[in-house]
C-alpha cells in the first residue's frame, strides 16, 4: 500500500502543484502539501490504514540529506566572500530575533508543562523557532530560477541558520537535562564536530571519486549513495546528519573548484521529485484535532517567529552593511519552516523527561508547518520578486517545455 501511495503522491502532487502554479500563480510546494493533507490520517489515510510515522521517516531523512547537500554546494566561497559579513550578521539577527520573541511571548503567557521549569517549554519552542525549511526555500528558488545577491544570501543563510539551530536546540536540551550542561557538553561537541569532520572528509572523497567516473549516470549513483551513507552514519553514530550533508556539499564544491558542477548537476535533476515527495510527506502529518486544541498557540508561534526573524534579520543585515534589496527582503525569504523542525521535535519523544513538552512541541510545529510552508512560500516569492531576482517568464507558469515552471 505504501508503494502505491508513493506513486499516487508523486503524480497527484505534480498535477496539483503545476495546475495551481499555472492557473493561480501559487508556488508548487503549496499544491504538494495540500495533496499530502488529503492522505493524512484525519482524511483518507485512516481509511487506507496508513501509519505515516512508520514508513515515511527514512524517506524524509534521505530527502533532507539531498536538499542539505545541494544547499551546502549552492553558494561558493567567492560569492559568500563578496557578500561579506552581512550574511553572518543577518543570520545571527534572524536566529536571535525568532528565539527571543518566541521565548518572551510564551513565558509571558505562562505556557508550561509538568516536570520542567516554567521556562522549559518556551525554551524548547524558541529553539525550534530558529530552524528554517531549506527544502521550501530551494524549491522556490528552483521553480522561479531566481538569481542575484538576495538569492545567494538566502542560500548561504539557510545553511548557517540550520547549523545554528542544531546548536541552539542541543544546548536547550542540555540546559533542561537533569544532570546539567557540563555532562552534556561532550555529547554536544561530538554531534557537531563529527558532522563537520565526517562531512568534510566525505566531500573530499566524493570529489576524488568523481574524477574517475566520466559518465553522468555513474556520478549520480555515487553521489546519492554517498548522501544516503552519510545520513545512515549520522543516525547510527548520533551526529547531525543535516549539518554533515551541508558540509559534504560545501567541501565538494570547494575541492571541485572550477569543475565542481559535475558534482551537483546529476543530483539537481532529481530536485523536483525530491520536493514532491518531501512536501507531500509533510502534508501527511496534518491532524485536525491538533489545530482545534492548540489553534491559538499555533497562530501565536507563527506570528512571533515571523515577526522576530523579519525584524532581527533586517537589523542584522543593516549592521553588516547589506544593501536594502537584501536587508528588506531576507527575513521574508527565511519564513518557511518544515521537516527539519518537525524532525527535531520528534527527537524529544524518545526522552521520558521531555514527554510532556514533546507532545506540545510536535503538535505546534507540525500544525504551524502547514502555515509556514504555504504562507512562507508566498512570502519568499514576494521578497525575491521585490528584489528583482525572479525569472517569472520561465518559472512562474508551466509551459509546454520541460524546463518551464520549475
Amino acid at each position: 500500500m505504501e508503494i502505491l501511495l508513493i506513486g499516487v503522491l508523486l503524480l497527484a502532487g505534480l498535477a496539483f502543484g503545476t495546475l495551481g502554479s499555472h492557473f493561480f500563480g501559487v508556488p508548487r510546494v503549496v499544491g504538494y502539501i495540500l495533496i499530502g493533507m488529503l492522505f493524512s490520517p484525519d482524511l483518507l489515510g485512516d481509511h487506507l490504514g496508513l501509519d505515516t510515522a512508520r514508513w515515511t521517516q527514512p524517506l524524509v531523512a534521505i530527502a533532507l540529506g539531498i536538499v542539505a547537500y545541494l544547499i551546502g554546494g549552492a553558494a561558493t566561497i567567492g560569492q559568500l566572500r563578496r557578500l561579506g559579513v552581512s550574511i553572518i550578521t543577518a543570520t545571527v539577527g534572524k536566529v536571535a530575533g525568532a528565539f527571543l520573541l518566541v521565548f518572551a511571548g510564551f513565558v509571558w503567557l505562562g505556557v508550561s508543562v509538568p516536570d520542567l521549569p516554567v521556562w522549559g517549554a518556551p525554551l524548547v519552542l524558541a529553539a525550534l523557532a530558529t530552524i528554517t525549511a531549506p527544502a521550501a526555500i530551494v524549491a522556490i528558488i528552483h521553480q522561479y530560477r531566481a538569481s542575484g545577491p538576495l538569492t545567494t544570501a538566502l542560500l548561504g543563510m539557510v545553511a548557517m541558520d540550520d547549523a545554528l539551530g542544531v546548536v541552539i536546540f542541543s544546548v536547550a536540551l542540555a540546559l533542561l537535562a537533569a544532570d546539567g550542561l557540563a555532562s552534556a557538553l561532550p555529547l554536544l561537541a561530538w554531534e557537531l564536530v563529527a558532522a563537520l569532520v565526517i562531512g568534510g572528509v566525505g566531500g573530499w572523497l566524493i570529489e576524488r571519486i568523481s574524477r574517475l567516473l566520466h559518465e553522468h549516470e555513474l556520478r549520480l549513483v555515487a553521489l546519492i549513495g554517498a548522501i544516503i551513507l552519510l545520513v545512515g552514519l549520522a543516525e547510527a553514530w548520533h551526529f547531525s546528519g543535516l549539518l554533515a550533508a551541508m558540509t559534504l556539499g560545501f567541501t565538494a564544491r570547494w575541492f571541485g573548484g572550477a569543475h565542481a558542477e559535475r558534482l551537483f548537476e546529476p543530483v539537481e535533476q532529481l530536485e523536483e521529485m525530491v520536493f514532491v515527495l518531501f512536501f507531500t510527506f509533510a502534508g501527511l502529518y496534518f491532524d485536525l484535532s491538533v489545530v482545534v486544541e492548540h489553534g491559538w498557540l499555533i497562530l501565536l508561534f507563527f506570528v512571533l517567529r515571523g515577526a522576530g526573524q523579519v525584524i532581527g534579520s533586517w537589523i542584522g543585515a543593516r549592521l553588516g552593511g547589506a544593501p536594502p534589496a537584501i536587508a528588506n527582503n531576507v527575513g521574508l525569504g527565511m519564513l518557511p519552516q518544515g521537516g527539519v523542525a518537525v524532525g527535531m521535535a520528534l527527537m524529544l519523544e524518545g526522552q521520558p523527561r521531555f514527554a510532556e513538552v514533546a507532545i506540545l512541541a510536535i503538535n505546534i510545529i507540525t500544525a504551524s508547518t502547514l502555515l509556514t510552508e504555504s504562507i512562507g512560500a508566498f512570502a519568499a516569492r514576494f521578497g525575491l520578486r521585490r528584489a528583482g531576482e525572479l525569472n517569472e517568464a520561465n518559472g512562474g507558469h508551466d509551459g509546454e517545455h520541460d524546463n518551464e515552471g520549475k
